[in-house]
Order: structure tokens, then C-alpha cells, then sequence
């Protein structure tokens, strides 16, 4: 992540991270449910289907300046972009918290992968380190997320923000699936770590606008957005449930 345009152009903010290290890939066969990197993955056969990452959380001592709705309409496009330099991915954070919370295991190039449990222990400790120690919270400008896309620009070419269309393909042991598995350990799920478990998630809507998609089993899916207008561009802190920006990849079919 590159920190120097937005320590410039903001003076509200308090510091600015050192770019992590790369994150090691996990080896061994794919197996369903959390992964290394974060991912929530469904699949068989030794290979994922479907892939939702975990959320996308903007540095607050960066966005709290959108707090002000005329500051956003006021950036250029460049300048929009360049605000995903100051977004963490988990597989950026994995390296970055492991020295401050010794509940973190890191992936050891050529050793074993690792177990389930270890890789949901790292997303609790991720989860509170976000927010603890990096100011990552899942505080976003909705019109950034509609104007910009974050999930390429942040976790590569084959991921996209969730459409209607994927949230309707889903059926309710999709749904299921992923409630059961972002599920924090016993004794792991006050606050602020529900924010990391969040499953109210940014969806592209069929007419191409934002849309609110809850990705819980038996509920409405895919609903408006709870704000309009001149809150698209102020940051959403959601009255302690705000949206959380996952996005998706999809398996490419078998040659």
C-alpha cells in the first residue's frame, strides 16, 4: 500500500502504515470453509467453487474525513483511487499483527498447512487487531465503493463486488454455509470483532446501483441501500451495523 499521497493530502490523519510483507500462499488441497488468506471458500473435489473474502476495511484515521459528505464530490478520480492504498486486506494484515498478537500463526514457506482451527484463531486476532491497533474498521463512502473497484484494485483481476445475480444463484445451505462458518470462537464475539463477521455486504444491483445484500439464510437477500442522496458520499458507520465491502471470485469452469 502506498501511504504518501493520502498522509499529504489529509492532515486529520494520525500516521501512516509501512507496507506488509507479501502473504504467504497455504499449500496442501483445498479444503472448504476459512482460508489462509481470509477467504470463505465452498467447493469439492479438492478444488473452491465459490470464494467470498473477507471484508475489505478502510484505515478510519484516513476516511473519518468524509465524515464532512462535501469532501468526497471535491476528489479527483486519481484521487479516489488512490484512497485503496490505505484499505487492508486480511492477507496484509496477517503479517503486519503477527508481532503484536502472539495468537497469530503464520503459513511457514514448505511446512505444513494449516489447520482450521488455527486459520479461524488468526481471523479472531486479525479481526481485533484491525480495529485496535490499525484503525481499520468497515467504515466506507458508498459512492467510493460504487465509483471505484475496490475489489480488483485491492485483491486482483478475478474478483468482483457480489451481484444480484450471484446472491440469487445462492441457495439458503450457500447462505447457511457461510453464517456457520464466520462464526468467532466462544469467548470471541463482543465487540469489535462482529464487525469482521459481518455478513451485510455491498451487492451490485441489477440496475447498476448499490444495493444491501445480507448474506444470512432466510431473510430478504438483496435490499436498498439505508441511505441516499447526499449520504452516498459521507462516510456510513450504520448505527453500530454498517456494510461491509467482501467480494467474490468464482471459479473458472474445468477445460
Amino acid at each position: 500500500m502506498r501511504r504518501g499521497f493520502l498522509c499529504s493530502l489529509f492532515v486529520l490523519v494520525a500516521g501512516c502504515a509501512e507496507d506488509p510483507k507479501d502473504p504467504q500462499e497455504q499449500p496442501g488441497s483445498f479444503q472448504p470453509g476459512l482460508q489462509y488468506a481470509g477467504a470463505i471458500a465452498t467447493g469439492n473435489a479438492g478444488a473452491p467453487g465459490i470464494e467470498l473474502s473477507a471484508p475489505l476495511f478502510p484505515d478510519a484515521r484516513v476516511f473519518q474525513v468524509f465524515q464532512d459528505a462535501s469532501v468526497y464530490p471535491a476528489l479527483s478520480e486519481a484521487e479516489r483511487a488512490a484512497l485503496l492504498d490505505d484499505v487492508y486486506t486480511f492477507a496484509q494484515l496477517v503479517p503486519l499483527c503477527a508481532p503484536t498478537h502472539p495468537g497469530i500463526k503464520q503459513q511457514v514457506p514448505g511446512g505444513p498447512p494449516l489447520t482450521q482451527a488455527e486459520i479461524a484463531a488468526n481471523y479472531d486476532e486479525v479481526a481485533r487487531c484491525a480495529y485496535e491497533d490499525y484503525g481499520a474498521k468497515p467504515y466506507w463512502v458508498p459512492q467510493h465503493v460504487s465509483d471505484v473497484d475496490v475489489c480488483v484494485a485491492t485483491l486482483g483481476e478475478d474478483w468482483r463486488m457480489p451481484t444480484e445475480a450471484d446472491v440469487g444463484a445462492f441457495d439458503e445451505s450457500d447462505f447457511a454455509f457461510f453464517q456457520a462458518t464466520l462464526a468467532a470462537q466462544q469467548g470471541q464475539d463482543s465487540f469489535p470483532l462482529h464487525f469482521y463477521y459481518s455478513l451485510d455486504v455491498y451487492v451490485r444491483a441489477d440496475d447498476g446501483s448499490l444495493a444491501l445484500g445480507n448474506l444470512v439464510p432466510q431473510t430478504d437477500h438483496v435490499v436498498p441501500l439505508p441511505v441516499s442522496g447526499a449520504a452516498m458520499t459521507e462516510l456510513y458507520l450504520g448505527n453500530g451495523q454498517p456494510i461491509g465491502l467482501r467480494c467474490l471470485r468464482v471459479a473458472s469452469p474445468a477445460p
